[in-house]
């Protein structure tokens, strides 16, 4: 396992996210209401780029962008069918810092 600077804390402003390269993975790390969440960066569906889909705070998802399917940010699961997941990255706060490990 690598940890990746992902960014100060302050660098991420709430309900965002960022695409970070670590090793051969492109991970979303997103900041909602305080907490970091990772998730591979690509929808398992039809490849879509989860760092440019829309967050729902209020129901702690992402929304892919291509087919507004709907992922917890918490577990990786399909909101409407929760065999199906995306795969998770470890993230941790460090100090000031955001520290994925992948």
């Amino acid at each position: 396992m690598t940890e990746y600077l992902v960014a100060k804390i302050d660098d991420m402003s709430e309900n965002s996210v960022r695409a970070v390269k670590a090793g051969r993975h492109v991970v979303a790390v997103y900041r909602v209401d305080g907490e970091f969440y990772a998730l591979h960066n690509t929808c398992p569906h039809k490849g879509g780029a989860m760092c440019d889909g829309m967050i729902v705070p209020e129901k702690l998802v992402v929304r892919c962008p291509w087919h507004h399917w709907n992922w917890r940010l918490d577990s990786g699961e399909l909101e409407s069918d929760p065999r199906q997941k995306i795969r998770q990255f470890d993230v941790k706060v460090v100090g000031d810092e955001v520290v994925l490990t992948v």
